[in-house]
């Protein structure tokens, strides 16, 4: 997972890729720890999916952009368009049914 400070690059990512996910975290959330390995397992079996970390502490301005007001959360673009959006209950099975449907969808 790549971790971007850059409004900019978070941008040209999200515009450039078919698939892409941003994690937003923070330091002081222990659960985002923990459901970030959760997800980086899912991540292993979809190669083609571009995935950015964010730390929401940094990124103050981003997060806000994108409505961010509670960590952890997970936003899933598809040809740059917001399509799924989900925050500290993740339902992980309900979310990678989802994620595999778009992924087999494109890919």
């Amino acid at each position: 997972m790549l971790e971007l400070n850059n409004n900019e690059e978070i941008t040209n990512m999200i515009s450039k890729n078919k698939m892409v996910i941003l994690y937003f975290s923070n330091k002081v959330c222990g659960a985002c720890e923990v459901i970030k390995d959760k997800f980086q397992r899912i991540l292993e079996f979809y190669p083609n999916i571009k995935s950015i970390e964010i730390n929401g502490e940094k990124q103050i301005e981003f997060a806000a952009m994108n409505d961010v007001f509670s960590f952890p959360l997970l936003i899933l673009y598809i040809n740059g368009n917001e399509t799924i959006r989900v925050g500290r209950n993740i339902d992980f099975l309900e979310l990678e049914k989802s994620i595999n449907r778009y992924y087999d969808m494109l890919f």
